[in-house]
């Protein structure tokens, strides 16, 4: 998925998918689309994720 609103038609297919696979969808979208993602998911099953931009060898802490 890219920062394009076009790219919110590739919501629509995976939202006809939640129910019929033996997997989890999830959809972690740019920053730019993210708030219309979520609007357009709600209630479907597709669960939307963040990037990760942090660009480190590091190790993360989570805690």
């Amino acid at each position: 998925m890219t920062g394009l609103a076009s790219s919110l038609a590739e919501i629509e297919a995976l939202k006809g998918l939640t129910g019929k696979t033996a997997c989890d969808i999830a959809v972690c979208p740019p920053f730019t689309p993210i708030e219309r993602t979520v609007e357009r998911t709600e209630g479907s099953g597709v669960v939307i994720g963040a990037q990760d931009c942090l660009n480190s060898r590091q190790p993360v802490d989570l805690q």
